[in-house]
């Protein structure tokens, strides 16, 4: 998952998701109230009213305008500068995320986000995924919702009160134009040296629990037109290393434990979950040439895709955690199948990449067409267009 640490970049700003078990509250916003929005629900959830027709999705004919839609990267400070401006305008990039780094006030985060939407806009660019780590627990970069960590969400014995904590969490964060939460975190621990365990970011060591509750949360949050982006696929609850830090390798998890780790998504994929994000951490079962799952066709389009049937939008862990060159890894990572490719400090000659990639054939085009047909697609929904 995504660690600390914004940097500058050239063509574009990158950075990725910290995922620490520190929680980053800038003072100014501990007091803050629960910002309120209008209510629209996601047009997949069980009793949800029909969807208004949504634009059809129109392909861009700039090579640099399709691909530059699965790039997400960060601000350097709190407030954007010119070359991420210029960068959005341009359409290098769909999707910014924010960091403890980032936060000084909520009338700052409220106008720097407006700010890199204007930018969007301005280039006739579709508006930007602005994501966020706030899963609750370990981990959240502001104060407000959710109030309880998953385990304590599992422990009052009500899935409703996962709900409402999505809910709850969905308004707080559309109230300062933030439109992705990268959560929940729906790994199953296998046993209390997890490090998401030890990092108080797990619902349940019973994959039914994890489930049912991980559901529960996401759809609230969605039904405030905030995306939930579940993760860490394939599943790292047998990891005790954290791979926020280096990548690991998981290597002894039985057939009972996989079968587990996939439980949450089986629950959450028939049921619309947005986004998936995918681990940072190898599956010598899925993938026998040891390649990490952000990289990992067999994992992404094989059990992703064509085994789980899920068609919503897929995310990589950051890509400077690789262990490799991460504009190569950025390629591969398209390759493989991810949508979004999340990064920190070296986002610099990606966008060039994925370009080279594409002309040259390595790339196809239906593989850019059909990631920015689903990003574009979510943009839509939560929208409410």
């Amino acid at each position: 998952m995504r660690r600390h640490g914004p940097g500058m970049l050239a063509a574009i700003l990158g950075s990725r998701r910290s995922t620490t078990a520190c929680v980053l509250f800038a003072g100014a916003l501990a007091a803050l109230p629960v910002a309120g929005c209008a209510v629209a629900s996601h047009a997949t959830v069980r009793g949800a009213p029909p969807a208004s027709p949504t634009p059809p999705i129109k392909i861009p004919k700039s090579l640099v305008k399709l691909l530059g839609q699965r790039i997400m990267v960060t601000m350097a400070g709190t407030t954007p500068d010119a070359t991420l401006l210029n960068g959005v305008r341009l359409g290098n990039a769909g999707a910014v995320i924010i960091y403890g780094s980032n936060i000084v006030s909520r009338s700052q985060l409220t106008a720097a986000i407006r700010s890199l939407q204007h930018a969007a806009t301005e280039g006739g660019n579709p508006p930007l995924l602005i994501a966020i780590d706030q899963e609750g627990g370990g981990v959240k970069r502001l104060p407000g919702p959710p109030s309880l960590s998953p385990s304590q969400m599992v422990d009052t014995g009500k899935a409703s009160v996962a709900r409402q904590q999505g809910i709850a969490t969905g308004k707080y964060l559309r109230g300062f134009g933030i439109n992705f939460n990268i959560a929940p975190i729906v790994d199953v621990p296998t046993s209390m040296s997890s490090f998401l365990y030890q990092e108080n970011r797990t619902f349940s060591f019973n994959a039914n629990s994890v489930a049912r509750y991980a559901t529960a949360f996401a759809l609230g949050q969605q039904s405030q037109r905030v995306a939930s982006a579940a993760g860490l696929f394939p599943g790292l609850g047998s990891a005790t290393i954290d791979t926020d830090l280096e990548p690991d390798e998981i290597l002894y998890p039985t057939t009972a434990q996989r079968t587990a780790a996939l439980k949450p998504y089986e629950m959450l994929i028939p049921r619309g979950l947005d986004a998936i994000m995918v681990g940072n951490a190898a599956f010598p079962a899925y993938d026998p040439t040891g390649r990490i799952a952000d990289l990992s066709g067999p994992v992404i389009r094989g059990l992703l895709r064509d085994k789980l049937k899920f068609q919503g939008v897929v995310i990589t862990d950051a890509m400077v955690r690789t262990g490799m060159n991460p504009v190569t890894s950025g390629v591969l990572a398209a390759e493989a199948g991810a949508d979004i490719i999340l990064y920190n400090n070296f986002a610099s000659g990606v966008l060039p990449a994925l370009e080279s990639a594409s002309r040259s054939g390595r790339l196809s085009r239906a593989n850019a067409v059909s990631s920015y047909e689903r990003i574009v697609a979510l943009k839509q929904r939560i929208a409410g267009r």
